[in-house]
Parts: C-alpha cells; sequence; structure tokens
C-alpha cells in the first residue's frame, strides 16, 4: 500500500473541491452530501489510492463541507450568500479554519487506523490536510458565490474593455513570472512577488470582488502547477516552499477579499446615501406643499417647483431673490418680526402672510419655519381658497340673519344653536325657548317614525337631505315645509353642524293637491280616473314582474245602465253610480283599486293574489252586490254587470294588453248572457284577429272563387267497403295561404251570416257533382252536405230553394243528404222545426252528425224522420276489446237499427277498428282508412278504379 505523507507529490495545500462543495450547499436546498462523497471517492480513485482510502477521504470532505455550513449558521444566522460584506468573509474564515480542523482530525485518524499514515506523519498530515481546506474555502466558496453572476460593465465601452483585458492578462502574466519563472530575467534584481499585491489592489478597487477572486483562483492554481513543475520562487524546496506558498496564499486572499469587500459595502452605502438623496430630493422638488430655504438676511436659496405653480414666477425669478420683495406691503412689518423670532432660534408656526402672483394677484401663505446654521428651512402651504372660503361664511353670515327662509343651526348632538328671525316668523318660537332643544319641539306627529328613520339614514350616509316634512307652529297650527338640511364635518369625519334651510309650503300645498285631485281622480265616484288607473296599475306590473307575483284585473261593465239614465234621467244615473262606486269598493280590500274609467266602466286592480280563486271570489261578491236594487230617489232601479278578469303575467305584462284582454273578456260575458263574469283566454284575443282579418276576406274569397269542395268517401261495411257516398267538405284555397281548412273560418262565416251564401254554393255544387257521378257510376249515389245551425235561423227561404234546384236537375230528392247537430233538435225555434219538417217533406234526408257528444232526444229522432246517425269519431279512435267505447258504438248501432236509422261511423283509421264496427252491424264507414277528403277529379279515379275491380 502507498503512503502518504506530508512530502508526497501528489498532496497540495489548496483543496478547491471542498469550496465548491460550500457553496452549493449555502445556494440550494436538499441534501447533496451523497454528490460530495461520490466525487471525491472517484476523485481518490483516479489517483489510485486504495478503496478505504478513497472512502476515508471522500467521507472527511464531506463531514467537513457540512460542519462549515452547520458552523456559518451558528455564528452569523445572517450570513448573506451573495457574499456582499466583510462580516462574511470573516464568518467564513473562522469557518474555514474550524471546519479544517475537523475535517483534518477526523480523516487522518481514519488513514492512521487504516495504516495508510504513519504515525511519525500523522501531526505533518493534519496540518498539511487542515492547510489545503483552509485556502479551498476562503477561496474556492467566494469565487462560486460571487461568478454564479457574471460582472456587469467590464466590456461596456472600448476603454473599460480594454481595461478588462489587460486585468486578465497581467491575472495570468504576473502568477506565470513569479511561479513559473516566465519572464523572471526581464524583471532583474526585482522581485515580482510584491506585484502581485499591486494587482490585488488594482483587482479590488476596479473589479471589485469578481476580479479579486478571478485573480486569486489563477495565482493558486498556476503557483501549485509551478511548485509541481519545480518552477517559480517557491519550489526551490518543495516542502518548504509549499509551506509559504500557503501562507502567501492566505495573505494574498485575506487582502484581497477584505479589500474588495470593503470598497463593495462603502460603494453600496454610497449608493444608499445617493438613492435617499434622490428621494428626498424627488419629495422636495414634487411635493403639493411649498419647501424653500432661505438665508438670515431673507433671501430664496433654494424652492420647489410648487412655489412656480403658485406664484407665476419660474424658480430662476425666485432664487437669490429678497421673499420681502414679494410680500404685501401690509404684512412686511409682521414678516420681520417673524425672521427676527427665527434669528432667534425659536421655530415660526402657522405664520401668514400674503405673496404678490406675476399676474398682480396675491395669494396667501401659511408658514411653519426653524432655522439651523444660519439658514431658514420653511415648509408653506397656499390657503387662497379657504380665506375666500371664511369671506364666503362671513357673507352666509349675513344672508343667514336676512334670509326670507327659516334657518336652524344645530351641533353635533343635534341641539339647536342658532336660529334667524324668519324661523321665529313662522314657527312663533323665539332663541331662547329653543335654545339647547331638540328639533323634535317642532314635530306634528303627522309622519311616522319609519320617515325619520329614512331620513336620518340619508344624512347618516350622505351628509344631506330635503323633502317636505308636517311640522307645528308655537300655537299648535301644522304646517308644511320644504326642508333642506346639510351637515358640516369636522377634518375627522364627525359631525361638527347641520344646517335645516325651510320655506312655508302650506297653501302650495294645498293648491298641488286639488289639481292633483282633479288631474286623478273622476269628481262624481271620488275613485281613481283612467289616468291614476293606468299609473296605479303600471306600479302594479313592476311589482308583479320584480316580486314574481300575480295580479288581477276586473273590467266591470254596467247591464242596461243606458235604460235606467234615459228612463230617470241623467242625475239619477250619476246617483247610480255614485252607489255602484261604493259597492263596488265594498266587494274588495282596501289594498286593491277600483276605477271609473267612464261612463258606466269600472276596473278593479287586484294585487298579490296567491290563485285565481280569489279573483273569482270578488267577481261573484260584486255580482251579488250590483244585483240588489237600487233606490234612486222615489225610483228602484235594478242593473247587473258582466266581468272580464285578465291576470298579470298570466295573460299579459304591459298595460294597453292586460286593459284590452279583460275587455275582450267582459265582452265575452255579455255575449253569454249577461250578469256573469268569464276569463280571458289566448283564443279570445285570436278569435277577435282572426275575426276582423278573416271576415274581411270572406265574401271576396266567395266571389272571387276561391273556394273548393273537397270529397271523402263513405264506404259499405256490409259490401266489403264499398264506396256508395260521399261528404262533401268545403276547403278555402287563399291566394296568399294557401289551404285553409273550415274550422278556421266556418264560425267566423256564422258570426258574419256569410254561411248562407257559401252553404247554398256548396249545396249546389254537391248537388251537380252527385247529378254526374250518378250517370257515370252508381245510379244512387248520394252526398252529404252539412247545414249549419246559423242557416236555420235566418228567414230566407234557402231550404225551399234547395229541394227547387233539386227538381232543376231532374234528381231524386234523397242524391242530398243534410247533415245537422244533434243540438239543433233541441231547438224550439219555429224556423228549425219549419226547415226540418221541409226536408222531411220533399224527401230530403237527413243525417245527425257527431251522434253521442251532446245532448240526444230520442223522440226527436222519428219527429223529423231522421235518416243518419254518423258516430263521433271520439268513440271510433279508441275501441278495443271490451272497452266502454265499443259498448257504445254497439249501443248506438241497435238502438238506430231498432229506430229504422242506418249508421255512419267517422274517423275510422285502422283495419281493427274498421272489423269491430263492422261486426257490431255497422252500416257505414268513413275514415283515412278507406281515404282522406280529396278533390272530384281524384274522387273520380277512386270511382273508375272500383268500377273497374267490380267488371
Amino acid at each position: 500500500m502507498k503512503v502518504l505523507s506530508v512530502v508526497d507529490h501528489n498532496s497540495t495545500v489548496f483543496w478547491m473541491p471542498n469550496g465548491v462543495a460550500l457553496a452549493m450547499v449555502l445556494t440550494r436546498s436538499g441534501a447533496i452530501w451523497p454528490g460530495i462523497i461520490a466525487g471525491s471517492f472517484a476523485a481518490g480513485l483516479v489517483l489510485d489510492q486504495p478503496v478505504l482510502v478513497a472512502a476515508a477521504i471522500a467521507t472527511g470532505n464531506a463531514v467537513e463541507v457540512y460542519c462549515a455550513f452547520s458552523l456559518i449558521k451558528l455564528f452569523d444566522a445572517d450570513f448573506d450568500s451573495r457574499f456582499l460584506r466583510p462580516r462574511d468573509f470573516i464568518t467564513l474564515f473562522l469557518t474555514a479554519n474550524l471546519s479544517g480542523v475537523i475535517s483534518a482530525v477526523s480523516s487522518s485518524f481514519a488513514l492512521w487506523y487504516l495504516g495508510v499514515v504513519p504515525t511519525d506523519n500523522l501531526a505533518g498530515n493534519l496540518l498539511h490536510w487542515w492547510q489545503a481546506n483552509v485556502i479551498g474555502i476562503l477561496v474556492g466558496t467566494p469565487f462560486v458565490l460571487v461568478w454564479r453572476q457574471l460582472p456587469q460593465g467590464w466590456f461596456g465601452h472600448a476603454k473599460r474593455g480594454f481595461e478588462t483585458h489587460s486585468y486578465i492578462l497581467l491575472s495570468f502574466m504576473v502568477p506565470a513570472a513569479l511561479f513559473m519563472d516566465f519572464f523572471r530575467g526581464v524583471f532583474g534584481a526585482v522581485a515580482p512577488e510584491y506585484w502581485m499585491f499591486l494587482l490585488i489592489f488594482w483587482g479590488a478597487f476596479r473589479f471589485g470582488r469578481h476580479g479579486v477572486l478571478l485573480l486569486l483562483v489563477i495565482v493558486a492554481s498556476v503557483g501549485y502547477i509551478g511548485i509541481d513543475l519545480g518552477s517559480g520562487y517557491f519550489a526551490k524546496h518543495q516542502q518548504a516552499g509549499m509551506q509559504s506558498f500557503w501562507y502567501y496564499l492566505l495573505v494574498t486572499a485575506i487582502a484581497g477579499i477584505l479589500m474588495a469587500l470593503m470598497l463593495s459595502a462603502r460603494e453600496q452605502t454610497e449608493e444608499a446615501l445617493r438613492l435617499k438623496t434622490e428621494e428626498l430630493d424627488t419629495y422636495f422638488n414634487n411635493a403639493l406643499d411649498l419647501f424653500s430655504i432661505a438665508d438670515l438676511q431673507g433671501h430664496f436659496r433654494k424652492l420647489n417647483a410648487r412655489w412656480q405653480q403658485i406664484l407665476g414666477y419660474s424658480l430662476a425669478e425666485l432664487t437669490g431673490k429678497p421673499f420681502l420683495e414679494f410680500v404685501h406691503p401690509d404684512d412686511i412689518p409682521a414678516t420681520r418680526d417673524a425672521m427676527a423670532r427665527l434669528s432667534a432660534a425659536i421655530p415660526v408656526n402657522d405664520f401668514v402672510n400674503r405673496y404678490r402672483h406675476r399676474d398682480g394677484s396675491w395669494r396667501w401663505i401659511q408658514w411653519n419655519s426653524i432655522a439651523k446654521d444660519g439658514l431658514i428651512y420653511a415648509a408653506a402651504r397656499d390657503i387662497t381658497e379657504q380665506k375666500a372660503a371664511e369671506d364666503e361664511l362671513r357673507l352666509a353670515a349675513l344672508v343667514y340673519q336676512n334670509s326670507s327662509e327659516g334657518m336652524m343651526i344645530t351641533d353635533e348632538h343635534d341641539r339647536i344653536i342658532s336660529i334667524n328671525q324668519a324661523f321665529t316668523d313662522c314657527t312663533g318660537y323665539t332663541l331662547p325657548e329653543v335654545l339647547g332643544k331638540n328639533p323634535r319641539i317642532l314635530n306634528s306627529g303627522r309622519q311616522s317614525p319609519a320617515f325619520y328613520q329614512a331620513m336620518w339614514q340619508v344624512l347618516s350616509s350622505t351628509g344631506s337631505w330635503q323633502g317636505e316634512i308636517y311640522n307645528r307652529r308655537k300655537n299648535s297650527e301644522i304646517y308644511v315645509e320644504w326642508v333642506v338640511i346639510n351637515t358640516i364635518f369636522n377634518p375627522d369625519g364627525s359631525v361638527h353642524r347641520r344646517v335645516a334651510q325651510f320655506s312655508d309650503v302650506t297653501e302650495k300645498k294645498k293648491s298641488e293637491e286639488l289639481i292633483w285631485f282633479q288631474a286623478n281622480y273622476d269628481p262624481l265616484t271620488h275613485l281613481p280616473n283612467r289616468r291614476l288607473f293606468i299609473d296605479r296599475l303600471q306600479q302594479e306590473l313592476i311589482k308583479v314582474e320584480r316580486d314574481h307575483q300575480t295580479l288581477g284585473l276586473l273590467f266591470v261593465d254596467l247591464d242596461r245602465f243606458k235604460e235606467v239614465n234615459d228612463g230617470l234621467g241623467h242625475s239619477m244615473g250619476d246617483e247610480l253610480l255614485i252607489q255602484v262606486a261604493k259597492r263596488l269598493c265594498a266587494c274588495v280590500r282596501r289594498s286593491d283599486t277600483v276605477a271609473r274609467l267612464g261612463g258606466d266602466e269600472f276596473t278593479v286592480i287586484i294585487s298579490e293574489l296567491d290563485d285565481d280563486i280569489y279573483a273569482e271570489t270578488i267577481a261573484r261578491n260584486i255580482l251579488d252586490a250590483l244585483s240588489q236594487p237600487f233606490t234612486l230617489g222615489s225610483s228602484v232601479a235594478y242593473v247587473s254587470a258582466s266581468i272580464g278578469i285578465a291576470f298579470s303575467p298570466t295573460d299579459a305584462s304591459q298595460v294597453e294588453d292586460l286593459i284590452r284582454f279583460a275587455d275582450q273578456a267582459m265582452y265575452a260575458a255579455k255575449n253569454k248572457g249577461r250578469n256573469l263574469y268569464c276569463h280571458f283566454t289566448p283564443d279570445m284575443q285570436q278569435h277577435v284577429e282572426k275575426h276582423i282579418h278573416i271576415a274581411g276576406e270572406l265574401r271576396a274569397a266567395l266571389a272571387g272563387k276561391q273556394f273548393a269542395v273537397y270529397y271523402q268517401p263513405i264506404v259499405d261495411l256490409t259490401r266489403q267497403d264499398r264506396v256508395v257516398k260521399a261528404e262533401a267538405l268545403i276547403r278555402w284555397i287563399h291566394p296568399i295561404q294557401g289551404m285553409i281548412m273550415p274550422i278556421e273560418f266556418i264560425t267566423i262565416a256564422e258570426e258574419t251570416g256569410v254561411i248562407n251564401d257559401i252553404g247554398d254554393w256548396i249545396f249546389k255544387e254537391a248537388a251537380q257533382q252527385a247529378k254526374q257521378w250518378q250517370q257515370d257510376y252508381l245510379s244512387h249515389f248520394q252526398i252529404s252536405v252539412n247545414k249549419s245551425p246559423s242557416q236555420f235561423h235566418t228567414q230566407d227561404l234557402v231550404h225551399s230553394d234547395w229541394t227547387d234546384y233539386l227538381q232543376q236537375l231532374d234528381m231524386p230528392s234523397d242524391s242530398i243528404v243534410v247533415e245537422i247537430t244533434e243540438g239543433l233538435l233541441l231547438d224550439d225555434s219555429h224556423n228549425v222545426a219549419k226547415k226540418l219538417l221541409h226536408f222531411k217533406e220533399n224527401g230530403i234526408q237527413v243525417a245527425i252528425d257527431d251522434f253521442g257528444t251532446g245532448y240526444s232526444a230520442l223522440a226527436y229522432l222519428k219527429k223529423f224522420h231522421i235518416e243518419y246517425l254518423k258516430i263521433d269519431q271520439s268513440f271510433t279512435q279508441n275501441l278495443a276489446p271490451g272497452s266502454s267505447d265499443l259498448a257504445l258504438c254497439e249501443a248506438i248501432i241497435v238502438m238506430a237499427h231498432k229506430l229504422g236509422i242506418k249508421v255512419i261511423a267517422e274517423g275510422i283509421e285502422t283495419q281493427q277498428q274498421r272489423d269491430f264496427l263492422a261486426q257490431a252491424g255497422c252500416d257505414y264507414g268513413q275514415g283515412y282508412l278507406f281515404a282522406k277528403p280529396m278533390p272530384a277529379c281524384e274522387f273520380e279515379g277512386l270511382l273508375t278504379a272500383q268500377q273497374a275491380v267490380e267488371s
């Protein structure tokens, strides 16, 4: 085994890796000791050290690094890893010495124990190990800490770059000359060893920590190489030279690093002072207040920019000038006195004088000044606006005492401290009577505590309030005042004073109320008129939307009011309206609104509804109340009412829509017989719009030949569904809207009377078509024609014309079947019975359409000689074995057959429905299973195909 000793050629007094490792520990978080051990162990193996020796040395290196790290934290918890202060180097110096001892002792004894280091060399090995670790930490650790950030400005410009290159070149040349005998002949007898300190000084002053540490690393590296090669001053005797080299490095490192750090600390202090000076200058020059420095003779030495803004002069025009030159003549004596006090070292505070502005005006300046070292330091403020405000306050005091409006001032506790003469004139109270009292002595009690709470809340949050207050004079008379209250605050935001200014508006208020009443109320009934009604309805609708409530609107119209008005006179009509208004108000809550729109029309707004039932209850109560007799003078009158009801938001959310819908519902009630109420439905509005539109086009449609007759086959269920009949169905082929179905216009045609002309036209079209098909296909072919109940109530002789028309065509009377609704049989009108009997007498057959859906009177079936019953499709659509619909169909068929009446089932859509009906004995069937309604040309094709099959 190779023995290491202090004279071993492989040993060194400069061990850089431990210094680098310590720097990494100081700058990084986490455990890196495995890396230190591994790196040191690998280095030992590279140098052909035995495994145990390499392991012992690696362990010692790791112990040293972590001991150094712990000692740094122990000595200086505020150690700065940026390495900026001399104290950081001192801490590192102490740490390097102590940790070097720990590492040297532990590692050397480990090597001695392993037999690597002989006992006689143990002390030398300890010393040598300690020296290498100390220099490694003193140079290596600062170098890594500092050089992890590259230096700034070394190559900023050509001159600086030349100096930097020169320094780096000399940093290599001087160590080479010193330690490797390069250029030594050039120096002669002059020892270049001392030149190194000049280089160190240059680096410290010009290149700081980076320059010094760079030089130290180069010196250590080149010096060690020179000794190892046997060159240079320190290589004359390797052992002594190595020790001398160590001392040389130690002194150089201590001197260079401390010098660089002290210079760096000085630069930092100077930079901090410079920044502080700049900060003070910035504040001085940009402050909103006025700052100045003057001598005791009164000449400005320095001023900030605020002076230029306040006085209008440039700083050059003010600097060096005596400030008395700018002072108002009246203020010069007081200013001289203030300067005398300053000369006596007495501070002058809150001194006020006037300075001339460049435009000739005067500015009020308030001063705080002290004298020190022959100079006056002053801080001042422009209070010109404040002085103007004080003048305005004095003027306001004059106005206050002579104002025609009452004024009152209270303190922060709301106690009266001042009133003016107008206050006394209005209220009757003098100042001694109200001084120190709360303004509540004027309270009339007319306004609720909530009103005053809201007023004080606004006053507290905004500092001001205005509005109308009912107060009481000293003689107990109540009056109305319009008052404006403003708060004067202290600088800290607390209340200083409150000022109330008011005027008596009692008479004005009475006039306004009368005008408002006349504009918003009906003078006869004293109910809200249309204007106020619409306003309240708008407000209620806003609440409905905001609070998600329900509102009901009742539109009330008196029935037969015109009879009372015309029969008993207008005065009795007015009396009736007054009594009606009282009864209406008695039927609703106080929160509801009853209004008269005009004439005999009234409305009721029912707000905050929980359900529709309450509105119906109100409507029934109104109907009951108005149905009671009215005593009008010596007469008794009876009226009733028709009521329309609409809801918001269900029906409408706009005022006009809601009124219109309630009005439509009211007319629906009238149309149903009066003395009842109706709810608005969307159908009402659609009905109105359609009625207006379609009614205008119906007559033009007939004249313009826009109608067409479609035919739906009726088959004989007993003869394999043979087509033997057809039902004539009208279609409106509109030039713009296309096909319009009968359900959309028949009712309107009935209401407008156009149904008579349309019905007559359909009959004649069907009769002509029946004649043609009888000639071409079936000699007994029948066509059914629907006849509206409205056609039976007219006074015309259309029913006679129909029989005459069939005779003109030379057709059997039973070629046409007239279909009617079963409700028509119950109509006891003379016209209905007369026309039905006419059909019976002239052989025109009659069919009851939609049988089973209305009121059936069996006696009338024989009275009017009914030939066919048409089972409504609502029964046929749900046919199933054992169903009630099947039982009803069977019952109708049996009953009809017992009475000698044929049965036609409508709405057959499936084969199962057809089979059930056929099994029940139904005679005829009609529905989409067989065919939909179709034009005559398509129907002829159906008959042609049937004829071809039969032939």
